[in-house]
């Protein structure tokens, strides 16, 4: 007599295995797409195909495993180069791997496989006979929807699901590693247990020495070999319990890893379902967009992976909506039809630094600027002097968006504010490098893990923090000669450019001893967050060690400029400070707090006026001469400047010669005639390049002249050194 299978004690497997071999032919049709290793990746998905279409029929599953072998018949066919892969092909695979997944999650759900197996035969057999075919228009209903989106009854995201899921698969492997960080530990029970004999042992010899001494009698050779016994015992034993501490630090950390361990999983479970994505947003916008992903097998907390997919998700929309241009607007470019995106992931002291990049159009920045203007943001003024780092951090504001217009994909400003609101919540950081014409790269870092970290331990105002190591640039020690004064603010030169300094405990308003503090010489961090780099003066800076992140105390929940709390050496607890909101604080610090320590070295910093009609000859000159350090007024025209000569102190005058009201020759002229200003020297900044004017400007008193055709930033600093010398000299 023939028994017939029990199905319910197999179909859990059945259905793991199903979504797994689907999701494994999904990722390889887009891998055959872009034109990899074809006949190899041919050759793996139809083994996963066979595989389900086996399982089906032992199980009796006559639908699923029908509709399995019509897609193995069409991935023959594209084998045996019957058939090629276009966009139409590809949409039709994906509408009969979506009607499988309905099939497998319907006896997930202990129903049948009841799927349209009839409609998809007859598409995908005139597919592989190389004939006219139509993708089934219900079948394919959730085709296009992005990973959050998807149907009830689609199992895409099973991966996904698994992040979400309160239990995780774990693998022989980490399970090992644990076992074996618990022998390795219950070792240490050996050693422990000869620490408290030779203990003991020491405890004995001590009594019997002190009941010797107590008796008053006198010390004889046997008993300062007793004693030396003593000292060797000690000895003996403090190396031993040295030694106990090192393995025993060791062994915790080894079996603390291995337990964080299982909470990790591959970036893959987040990155493996975009290609179908990238191929369906494009296919919508009428481009043609290859997706590339490298590193996907690095493993990061479980409790990161949602919140990173949903980042990948608006990154992702945005390159191709925002970035990637049309085919049509490519090839006017002299780019290839199709834009490539890549997503690159590599782990980097503790952390996961992951880069979004596309080779599309770049970010308009001057866009940004006028639509900062339009949308009453910041006026025309302000505007004109944002930096491009200033600008791009707009597109992270609730609200704001590049897009021309509105469209189902993206446009509507809340894209790039739930990446930003993603990105705080897991202590991460963003950074953008955009060229025009060439493209764009997103660089985000996270931690591996939420309960652990790199970070400087540092000390500022007496009081002591963890800076996470993802937001940190660089530390470096400055002599105090080295900072100089923008706008009211001091700052300091980095990478070509001038960055905002902030005294970590001004920002924290912690109270310091401002004397005890004075040295030549401080510690800086530079640290970065949404395109904005600024440094930051603490007292001291440790190395970079990993630290156990906990949770924040109920009493400081509400501060936000702490993302957690870590247990030092000596069970003292250290608040790690969030950097994003902390340079937040600092735009708010009043200047008068950046001056307070610098109120000496301000009034040593020698000063100069630059006299010109022309606004923007103002501000070059302007920025180069406070790039070197020195304090700069500025005039309009000469009788604006000879009023500001008589009532303010100046080191020095650079003037330009025509000018209204009164010029560069009557300034100089009237500079020399006075008493207390006669000996200021002035460089005059000038058009006017013939022999005749700068002769008149010598016989006024000019002691150098530059011509406006050959100015640059050397030969102005050059002039004012010879006159005056550095800025704090």
């Amino acid at each position: 007599m023939i028994m017939a299978i029990d199905k319910s004690k197999y179909i859990g497997k059945f259905v793991e295995e199903g979504f797994e071999n689907i999701s494994a032919v999904e990722t390889l049709l887009f891998e055959i797409k872009d034109g990899g290793s074809v006949q190899d990746d041919l050759v793996t998905l139809m083994r996963a195909l066979h595989t389900l279409k086996g399982s089906a029929r032992m199980l009796e599953f006559k639908n699923i495993e029908s509709l399995a072998h019509n897609l193995e018949t069409v991935f023959s066919s594209l084998k045996e180069e019957r058939i090629t892969l276009n966009d139409k092909a590809v949409r039709l695979l994906l509408a009969g791997l979506d009607e499988l997944k309905n099939g497998v999650n319907k006896i997930k759900n202990g129903e049948a496989d009841d799927i349209q197996t009839a409609v998809f035969q007859k598409e995908l057999t005139a597919l592989s006979a190389n004939e006219d075919y139509s993708v089934p228009g219900g079948a394919a209903a959730g085709a296009g929807a992005p990973p959050d989106e998807k149907p009830a009854s689609a199992a895409k995201l099973n991966k996904l699901e698994e992040a979400k899921s309160e239990s995780i698969r774990i693998s022989l492997e980490k399970i090992n590693g644990i076992i074996h960080s618990m022998a390795a530990l219950q070792s240490l029970e050996i050693t422990a247990r000869n620490i408290a004999r030779d203990t003991e042992s020491i405890n004995d010899a001590f009594r019997q020495f002190s009941r010797h001494t107590n008796s008053n009698q006198p010390f004889t050779s046997s008993a300062l070999q007793e004693f030396r016994s003593i000292e060797l015992m000690a000895s003996k034993l403090g190396s031993l319990v040295k030694n106990y501490a090192v393995d025993a630090g060791n062994h915790i950390r080894s079996a603390y890893d291995s337990v964080i361990s299982l909470r990790m999983l591959p970036l893959s479970t987040a990155l493996e379902t975009y290609p179908r994505y990238v191929f369906t947003i494009a296919s919508e916008l009428g481009k043609q967009v290859k997706i590339k992903i490298e590193g996907a097998e690095n493993e990061i907390d479980k409790n990161l992976i949602e919140s990173l997919s949903e980042v990948f998700l608006h990154m992702i929309r945005n390159s191709i909506d925002h970035g990637i241009e049309t085919p049509e607007e490519r090839r006017a470019a002299g780019k290839n039809e199709t834009g490539l995106l890549t997503i690159r992931c590599i782990r980097e002291s503790g952390n996961m630094k992951i880069t979004i990049a596309d080779d599309g159009k770049g970010i308009n920045i001057e866009g940004i600027r006028t639509k900062i203007v339009d949308k009453g943001l910041v006026s025309k003024e302000a505007a004109a002097a944002l930096s491009e780092e200033e600008l791009i951090n707009f597109i992270f504001q609730s609200g704001f968006s590049t897009a021309e217009k509105i469209s189902n994909v993206s446009g509507r400003g809340v894209g790039m504010d739930a990446v930003k609101s993603n990105i705080e919540r897991m202590k991460g950081s963003i950074a953008i490098q955009t060229t025009s014409g060439e493209g764009t790269v997103f660089t985000i870092s996270v931690p591996l893990s939420m309960a652990a970290l790199m970070g400087f331990p540092i000390s500022s105002g007496g009081m002591k923090f963890i800076i996470p190591a993802n937001f940190v640039d660089t530390v470096m020690l400055i002599n105090t000669k080295e900072i100089i004064t923008v706008v009211d603010r001091p700052g300091i030169k980095y990478n070509g450019k001038i960055i905002k300094l902030f005294y970590l405990h001004h920002i924290l308003k912690i109270q310091a001893d401002e004397k005890k503090s004075d040295n030549d010489s401080i510690f800086v961090v530079i640290v970065q967050a949404y395109e904005e780099t600024v440094a930051f003066a603490v007292d001291q800076i440790n190395s970079i060690r990993q630290v156990i992140l906990k949770t924040l105390p109920s009493f400081m929940e509400q501060m936000e400029m702490l993302s957690g709390v870590v247990l030092s050496e000596d069970y003292e607890m250290i608040p790690a400070l969030h950097i994003p909101t902390v340079i937040k604080m600092a735009r708010r610090t009043k200047t008068i707090d950046m001056k307070k320590r610098h109120v000496d070295y301000d009034r040593m910093r020698k000063s100069i006026l630059v006299v010109d009609d022309s606004g923007p000859t103002r501000d070059i000159e302007r920025d180069i001469l406070e790039a070197e350090g020195y304090k700069v007024d500025t005039a309009v025209d000469g009788s604006e400047a000879l009023a500001k000569a008589k009532n303010f102190h100046y080191d020095l005058i650079c003037t330009d010669i025509a000018m209204p009201n009164m010029d560069g020759f009557m300034l100089t002229e009237n500079i020399r005639k006075n008493d207390s200003l006669k000996n200021i020297p002035v460089i005059v900044v000038s058009s006017k390049g013939g022999e005749k004017d700068q002769n008149r400007a010598a016989l006024l008193g000019a002691n150098r002249y530059i011509i406006k055709s050959s100015f640059n930033n050397q030969n102005l600093i050059s002039a004012v050194r010879d006159l005056i010398g550095e800025a704090h000299g």
